[in-house]
């Protein structure tokens, strides 16, 4: 006997209180299916807690504290837990990302499946890194992840920071971060802290630990000889002070003469803080933003509120470009309509930007716009406000005095129907 995902998923919706029909409903399961999950959690829940759960007509009752849950998961994971296709890809992945000189037969032995059911997992995972421009495959018998170095980089990074320190998982975590070395992790902090201070920015706490993954991921990268040669923005960034400040500081982890890697660097340390003096990105900006705020205008026939609208973008785009934020986040999210076809469009022709756009921060910018309109179509016309306005124009109507006061106010929500 042994326990699945999905028998766990229905023991945490027993656990907090959802009836029959409803565990049914989200489970997608019928009551027999149901029944024998029951009976097999309960064999289990016996034999770790001396508990089980009790049948009601419309309800299973178990009551487990937080600590009893974590004590039973703790359990089943390490002796009695059967990954499925989806989670074996995963410890594929991860085993690959951060174990070295690793063979197909050790995997099969620690999953405990065959080697038609490791090639066929294998195919599930390079369908999923396909989108990344990243692929599991083998050179003279030895498997590794190969393609876009930096999006390697960045996917290594948020595994990182996904699994590190989480204690509960079915994955085998001490044998996939075994090589890990938390002193240098430590001694990684310590150094960003001090380019903040010379930055003359105080760097927030998720930031930090972002970089210090980051960093740690691409000493180790080029440590292996895997090093970044290019960079489109790189004559703007080589010749700022944040540069010089980076370069010498890293210079124990780092050659200098790998300008380019440092140049990438430099450019996170940027995101992290960094906004003021930065006059030449700001102006390319702003015009790129008069584009595309033209563009939905004559798209969209109207106009918008170009200043609120511009705001709101100029205070994403101005880390997007300095993008660590945005390039550990890998993952397509958005959907494929007439905005983000017209912000795609418009960013992947226009010439202002130093860097081009991501598919990500493209979606990011679309449902920015999508929110606003949203907005503008249903805001709210404030009775005080409009009571006076009128109350001002009341005593000696002046009508155009007037209608100038409501367009003020409320210009984008009046139909202009009169000459």
């Amino acid at each position: 006997m042994s326990l699945k995902r999905k028998e766990l998923e229905v023991l945490k919706l027993i656990n907090t209180g959802k009836t029959v029909d409803e565990i049914l409903f989200q489970m997608e399961t019928s009551e027999r299916n149901l029944r024998y999950i029951i009976d097999n959690l309960n064999f289990y829940l016996k034999k770790i807690l001396d508990k089980w759960i009790e049948k009601d007509r419309k309800k299973l009752l178990v009551h487990l504290s937080e600590s009893e849950l974590r004590r039973f998961y703790k359990v089943v994971y390490e002796n009695y837990y059967i990954l499925e296709q989806e989670e074996r890809a995963e410890f594929i992945l991860m085993t690959f990302l951060f174990v070295k000189d690793v063979r197909l037969s050790f995997i099969e032995e620690k999953l405990g499946i065959t080697r038609a059911t490791l090639k066929k997992d294998i195919d599930v995972l390079n369908e999923s890194l396909k989108r990344y421009s990243l692929k599991l495959e083998s050179e003279k018998n030895r498997f590794s992840i190969v393609g876009n170095e930096k999006k390697l980089r960045h996917l290594k990074s948020i595994k990182f920071l996904e699994y590190f320190n989480v204690e509960i998982t079915p994955l085998d975590i001490d044998y996939i971060f075994q090589n890990v070395d938390r002193d240098l992790l430590s001694e990684l902090k310590e150094v960003i802290l001090n380019i903040g201070k010379k930055f003359s920015v105080e760097f927030k706490e998720d930031f930090v630990k972002l970089m210090e993954i980051f960093l740690y991921v691409s000493f180790e990268r080029v440590k292996e000889g895997h090093v970044i040669d290019r960079k489109v923005n790189y004559e703007f960034l080589v010749n700022t002070t944040h540069y010089e400040i980076a370069r010498d500081s890293l210079e124990k982890y780092l050659d200098k003469e790998l300008s380019y890697e440092l140049v990438h660097i430099t450019e996170y340390f940027i995101s992290g803080g960094v906004t003021e003096n930065i006059e030449e990105l700001k102006e390319s900006i702003e015009k790129y933003l008069d584009g595309l705020i033209l563009a939905l205008e004559k798209t969209f026939n109207g106009s918008l509120n170009y200043d609120e609208l511009s705001s709101k973008l100029m205070g994403y785009l101005i880390p997007a470009i300095y993008r660590l934020k945005n390039n550990f986040s890998i993952k397509e999210s958005g959907e494929r309509d007439e905005i983000f076809t017209l912000v795609g469009k418009y960013s992947k022709d226009e010439s202002y930007l130093p860097e081009k756009l991501t598919e990500n921060e493209v979606f990011h910018i679309a449902k920015e716009i999508k929110t606003y309109m949203e907005n503008e179509k249903n805001r709210v016309i404030s009775l005080k406000t409009l009571l006076e306005i009128v109350d001002r124009n009341s005593e000696i109507l002046n009508r155009e005095k007037l209608i100038e006061d409501l367009m003020t106010h409320y210009g984008k929500l009046i139909k202009v129907d009169i000459k």
